[in-house]
C-alpha cells in the first residue's frame, strides 16, 4: 500500500469508483434520516481511518527497524561464528598435535635417556677393560723385551739355535743341521721375531690409541648430557599444556558467545517476522477502513432494484442474495471440518441491475 496516501477520497490505488458507481446519485439522500445515520457512521469510520493510518505508519517504521536490527544481528553472528571456527579448527589441529607430540617426545626422551645411561656404563666398562688390556700388553712388552735380550745374548746362542735352528753365534758360521727337526718348528725363528717386534712396535702403540680413543669417547658422551633433554622436554610439555588450555578456554568462551548471538539472531528473526505480520495486519485494517469510509461517503449499493413508483415488487432481494453469496464464499473458504456445503437458497437467481 502506498503509505504516502493520506487524503480522501481516491487516495488508495484501486479504490476509485468502478463500474456501477453513479456520480449523478451522489448525496441525494444525505438530508434524510438514513443519510444522517450513514453520515454519523462515516464520521466514526473516518476517526477509525486516521487511527488505522497512524497504526500503519507506526507498524511500517517498527518493521523497518526490526529489519535493520536483523541485518546487524546477522552480521554479528557471522563474524562471531567465523571467529569461533578459527579457534575451533586451531584446537582440532594444533592442540591435538601438541598433545600427541608431547606424549611421544616424553616417552622417546625417557627411552633415549635410558640408552644414554646404558651407553655411559658400557663405555666406562670398555675404558676399564682397555686399561686392563694395556697393563697386560705392557707385561707382554716386557716379555718381548726380555726375549729379545735373551736372543741377542751370545751366552744363549746354543739354546737359540736349538729352538730355532738358526745360528746366532758371531764366531761361528751357519752350518747345516744334521738332526731331524719337527715340521712345526721350521718357522720358529719367524714366530719369535713376530712376537718380539709385533709387541714392541704394534701392540703397545695400538693399546695406547685404544686407551685414548675410549677416554675421548666417554668424555664426548659425558659432555653430550642427554639428560638435559628431559629438562627441556618437561619445559616444552608445560608450555604446550598451557597453550592447549588457553586455546580450549577460548574455544569454550567463543562457543558461549556464539550461542548468545545465535539466540539474539533468532529473537531478531522472530521480531522481524512478527513486525512484518503486524505491518500487513495494520495495512489491511487501514485499507479496509479507507474502503469503508469511501463507500459511506455516498453509498451506492447497486443491488437495490429501482422500480416505477407504482410497483409493489420487493426491491432488496438482490442485496440479500449478494450478501448471502458473500457469506457462502467466506464459509467455503474458512469452513471447518465436517461443515456442510453452504447454501443460502439464492443459487440460480440472477440479480437484477
Amino acid at each position: 500500500m502506498d503509505t504516502r496516501a493520506n487524503t480522501y477520497p481516491g487516495n488508495y490505488p484501486g479504490n476509485q469508483p468502478g463500474p456501477g458507481h453513479h456520480p449523478e446519485r451522489e448525496c441525494k439522500e444525505k438530508d434524510t434520516q438514513t443519510g444522517k445515520a450513514i453520515d454519523t457512521a462515516r464520521l466514526t469510520y473516518c476517526t477509525n481511518l486516521q487511527t488505522a493510518k497512524g497504526d500503519q505508519a507506526s507498524s511500517e517504521k517498527a518493521y523497518d527497524r526490526s529489519v535493520m536490527i536483523y541485518h546487524k544481528k546477522k552480521k554479528l553472528f557471522e563474524w562471531t561464528e567465523h571467529n569461533y571456527r578459527l579457534y575451533r579448527d586451531f584446537d582440532i589441529c594444533v592442540d591435538n598435535e601438541l598433545t600427541a607430540v608431547t606424549t611421544s617426545l616424553t616417552a622417546n626422551v625417557k627411552a633415549i635417556s635410558g640408552l644414554s645411561g646404558d651407553l655411559f656404563t658400557n663405555l666406562k666398562s670398555v675404558v676399564t677393560k682397555i686399561a686392563d688390556l694395556k697393563t697386560k700388553i705392557g707385561a707382554l712388552g716386557d716379555a718381548a723385551y726380555n726375549l729379545d735380550k735373551y736372543k741377542n745374548d751370545q751366552a744363549n746362542a746354543t739354546q737359540w739355535c736349538l729352538l730355532t735352528g738358526k745360528n746366532v753365534d758371531n764366531c761361528r758360521p751357519e752350518h747345516e743341521h744334521h738332526h731331524h727337526r719337527p715340521e712345526h718348528c721350521h718357522d720358529a725363528d719367524q714366530i719369535y721375531h713376530e712376537l718380539i717386534h709385533l709387541t714392541k712396535k704394534v701392540l703397545i702403540a695400538d693399546v695406547n690409541s685404544l686407551v685414548q680413543s675410549a677416554a675421548d669417547t666417554a668424555g664426548i658422551q659425558t659432555f653430550t648430557n642427554i639428560d638435559t633433554l628431559t629438562t627441556q622436554q618437561t619445559a616444552f610439555t608445560t608450555a604446550a599444556t598451557a597453550l592447549v588450555t588457553q586455546i580450549q578456554t577460548t574455544v569454550t568462551t567463543r562457543r558461549k558467545d556464539l550461542d548468545g548471538v545465535q539466540a539474539d539472531l533468532s529473537a531478531a528473526v522472530q521480531a522481524c517476522t512478527s513486525a512484518g505480520v503486524d505491518k500487513y495486519t495494520k495495512t489491511s485494517i487501514a485499507h479496509a477502513a479507507h474502503c469503508t469510509v469511501q463507500f459511506l461517503c455516498c453509498p451506492d449499493c447497486e443491488c437495490v432494484r429501482i422500480e416505477p413508483c407504482d410497483s409493489h415488487e420487493p426491491r432488496l432481494i438482490d442485496c440479500e442474495c449478494r450478501i448471502c453469496d458473500i457469506g457462502e464464499k467466506i464459509r467455503s473458504t474458512y469452513r471447518g471440518e465436517g461443515d456442510p456445503d453452504p447454501d443460502c437458497g439464492c443459487h440460480g437467481k440472477e440479480p437484477r441491475r
